[in-house]
């Protein structure tokens, strides 16, 4: 029982892992074009499929106790990382480009942050 709750744990934290950047770029991104948009919208139905089908995977080997099915999920949960990973590489370039051609407005002191921190 114990094993079960510590890997709905970490399943809880991976989706946190994703839900958190989204939040993040959502808001930040004022200058967004169609295309942007577009590009987000078919990230986000990816991260839907993806998830959908690792938490389906995930708690049909718990209740069936089926190794097969369970070294799916864990290789649906791999594949959904490098997915994440990099669609958000892909969004934080973007973002980066926009910013940088609407450069003519001075920016912030917290977006200068922002741009050191994905730089390190």
């Amino acid at each position: 029982m114990s094993s079960t709750l510590v890997l709905i744990a970490l399943m809880l934290s991976l989706s946190i892992a994703v839900v958190f950047p989204e939040l993040q770029y959502s808001k930040t991104n004022k200058k967004a074009s169609s295309e942007y948009q577009f590009m987000v919208d078919k990230q986000r139905k990816g991260f839907v499929i993806l998830g959908l089908i690792a938490v389906v995977s995930f708690f049909t080997a718990l209740q069936t106790l089926s190794v097969a099915i369970f070294s799916l999920h864990l290789v649906v949960d791999i594949i959904f990382g490098i997915y994440a990973y990099t669609a958000f590489q892909v969004r934080s370039s973007s973002i980066q480009r926009i910013n940088f051609n609407y450069s003519d407005e001075l920016p912030s002191e917290d977006e200068n942050i922002e741009y050191l921190r994905q730089a390190v």
